[in-house]
C-alpha cells in the first residue's frame, strides 16, 4: 500500500475525532439560569446593589482581578470582571438564629470560614484565572455562581456543580481579555 493512502488514512481518521469531539462539546448543556443582557456601558456610579449581583448591565472602567476576597467587592467592577469572561462565587455567611433573631457569630465564624475555604480550594484548583470568590451578605442563597448573563444559587455547598458552571461559562464574556 503506498504511503499516500496511509496518510490520507490518517488525515480522514483525524479529522472523524475531531468532528465527534466538536460535536460532543457543544452539545453540552450550559449550566444555570440565563439572564437578559442589559449591556455593557461603562458608566462613573450606579444605583445601590441588589441581593444578587447583576449579570451585565452598566458598570465601571475597572474591574476587579481574579483572588479570594474577605470584603465585599463593588457590583461596577464584578460585573465588568464579567464581562471579561470572569466567574464570580459569592458567599454569605450570615444566617439568623431562630430563636433569637440575631446572628449568632461564633457558630457563623466557623462555618463561614470552612465556606470560604471549600469555595478558595476550588479556586486553586482550577487554576486561579478569571475567578473571583468573594463575600455577598445581602444574598438569599447561602452561594449565587454568576457570570456573563448567567446566575446559579446554591443553598449548599456543590464542589460538582460549582466546577461545572466554571467550565461552562468561564472566559464566555463578550470581552475578550488575555489576563
Amino acid at each position: 500500500m503506498p504511503k499516500k493512502f496511509i496518510y490520507i488514512g490518517v488525515a480522514v481518521i483525524l479529522v472523524g475525532a475531531f468532528v465527534v469531539w466538536l460535536f460532543t462539546a457543544s452539545s453540552k448543556p450550559l449550566t444555570g439560569t440565563k439572564q437578559a443582557d442589559f449591556g455593557r456601558k461603562h458608566v462613573t456610579s450606579l444605583a445601590s446593589p441588589s441581593a444578587d449581583l447583576a449579570t451585565s448591565g452598566d458598570h465601571y472602567g475597572e474591574w476587579t482581578k481574579a483572588g479570594v476576597y474577605d470584603t465585599p467587592q463593588n457590583d461596577g467592577n464584578l460585573i465588568h470582571s464579567m464581562e471579561h469572561g470572569y466567574v464570580v462565587l459569592s458567599y454569605q455567611c450570615i444566617v439568623e438564629s431562630e430563636q433569637s433573631g440575631e446572628a449568632t457569630a461564633s457558630a457563623n465564624t466557623t462555618q463561614c470560614d470552612e465556606l470560604k475555604n471549600q469555595l478558595a480550594k476550588i479556586y486553586e484548583k482550577k487554576g486561579k484565572r478569571k475567578l473571583i470568590v468573594v463575600p455577598r451578605p445581602q444574598m438569599d442563597t447561602k452561594i449565587t455562581l454568576s457570570a456573563w448573563n448567567w446566575i446559579d444559587k446554591l443553598d449548599q455547598f456543590d464542589e460538582k456543580r460549582i466546577s461545572d458552571f466554571i467550565d461552562s461559562h468561564r472566559d464566555q464574556g463578550p470581552e475578550k481579555t488575555a489576563e
